[in-house]
């Protein structure tokens, strides 16, 4: 007995130092930004590449939604490109970026016959170059898209035909009726009649195909696209809750950030002006990429609500007193509530205050490398003048690279700054929309309207 006591305290207590180091290391994870102001003041050197890791953190939260999204249906390839570090370092540091590229292999066999289901098994044709499978619980986004886009064309052709056939109907009608005021045979009569009947029947038909379709299409939209979508807004708090805390540890760093005296090792001439043209590439491509990114962004979730409003009979003639559909007051699907929510929010995100501060940012180094030009005759005549005296040489350059990289802080601090905010502002949005969303799925089961 007291053997086995003593073994339970011994595992109880290795599982509550388990406990401890594993907080430990989470507290290491989310740091607190007291603690940068406290003891994490850095030199601006040093500080930049702090900031450099925590890119390289923030890129890898989102992965998950990336395979979410089924982003590994996509061939990676590897360029080689120095990394934003070298403005200040001259070291041959070398890192891989991924270029993606999309294949015909990797669409999914539900993506080849949307009408077909989806399955785990739908992977790509070569598998080689793809590790990871789609991660929704739900299952694949891109395949219900798919076959919704594909009941949605069906429903368009059955709707087309049934129009054509109520057509004929009544020009069939017309001519019945015409016959009769004619007083024509009754053999002719008979024969109009009996093509009557048969479109009359073909319409039956007709309607209840798209009635079939119809509700086809809203089950799917309610078990499977609304639950993804759930998932995904699940999926980008938690990229955004990441992003944040390294976007605001990167703030802090830059602020607190100070210039040293001493220089040594910093790259200059040529060299400098070489890689102030190469962080001036890499900062368009991050603007642009962002530009993209926002604006892909607003286009999907627009054309989900877009899509969801057309599924809306609006009365021809708007009066008034008469109020706009809205989905929390007429008890609509929650996805309704959802898509809503979400096109409003991404239309109210900073997104425009950022890119102009990235601009100003690309401005600033494209007036620091004009001004490096202009200088470089002063700065030769200056040195013949002291005989190539290396003291005011020195000086000269100290008092350059302070004033270059003084630039450059007071515009990259506005640019994290700018990130910083968006990245609180989209993590606020996405909580927004889950918890409406959760309030508008009660109501709805419960049929009565959401106060907010």
């Amino acid at each position: 007995m007291a053997q086995n006591a003593n073994g339970l305290t011994l595992e109880r207590s290795g599982s509550k130092k388990e406990k401890e180091m594993a907080m430990k290391d989470l507290s290491a994870e989310r740091e607190d930004p007291s603690e940068f102001i406290t003891h994490r003041a850095k030199d601006f050197l040093s500080s930049i590449k702090d900031i450099e890791h925590r890119f390289f953190r923030a890129s890898e939260s989102g992965k998950e939604v990336s395979r979410m999204l089924e982003a590994n249906n996509i061939r990676v390839g590897y360029s080689e490109r120095k990394v934003f570090s070298n403005i200040l370092e001259p070291a041959e540091h070398v890192t891989k970026v991924i270029t993606w590229k999309r294949t015909a292999s990797s669409r999914s066999s539900s993506s080849r016959n949307p009408l077909a289901v989806a399955t785990r098994d739908d992977i790509s044709d070569s598998g080689s170059d793809f590790v990871e499978e789609f991660c929704m619980i739900a299952g694949s986004h891109s395949s219900t898209l798919d076959r919704l886009y594909a009941w949605e064309r069906k429903l368009y052709d059955e709707v087309k035909a049934s129009e054509s056939i109520r057509k004929d109907y009544d020009q069939k009608c017309d001519q019945l009726r015409h016959q009769f005021a004619k007083d024509h045979s009754a053999q002719v009569i008979d024969k109009t009649r009996a093509v009557v009947k048969d479109l009359h029947s073909r319409i039956i038909v007709a309607i209840h195909s798209v009635d079939t379709i119809s509700k086809r299409i809203e089950k799917m939209r309610d078990e499977e696209l609304h639950p993804q979508l759930l998932e995904l807004i699940q999926g980008l708090i938690r990229m955004w809750k990441a992003m944040l805390e390294c976007h605001h540890a990167q703030y802090i760093t830059i602020s607190l950030a100070y210039h040293s005296r001493n220089t040594t090792g910093t790259p200059q001439g040529d060299t400098r002006r070489q890689i102030v043209a190469q962080l001036v590439e890499e900062i368009e491509c991050f603007g642009l990429s962002f530009a993209n990114w926002v604006n892909s962004h607003a286009s999907y979730v627009e054309a989900l609500n877009g899509w969801l409003q057309n599924c809306i009979l609006q009365p021809q003639e708007r009066s008034k007193s008469r109020k706009p559909f809205s989905p929390r007051r007429a008890l609509a699907p929650p996805i309704f509530v959802l898509c809503r929510d979400w096109s409003a929010g991404i239309k109210a995100l900073p997104s425009e205050e950022l890119g102009n501060a990235i601009k100003t940012f690309i401005s600033d180094l494209c007036h620091l490398m004009e001004q490096q030009v202009e200088q470089l005759p002063n700065k030769e005549k200056l040195i013949d003048e002291n005989n190539g005296e290396s003291g005011s040489k020195d000086d000269e350059k100290n008092d350059e690279a302070a004033s270059s990289l003084s630039c450059i802080q007071a515009s990259l601090t506005k640019v994290l700054d700018r990130l910083n905010k968006f990245s609180e502002a989209s993590l606020k949005m996405y909580e927004d929309i889950r918890q409406k969303s959760e309030a508008a799925q009660i109501a709805y089961l419960n049929c009565r309207p959401v106060r907010y």
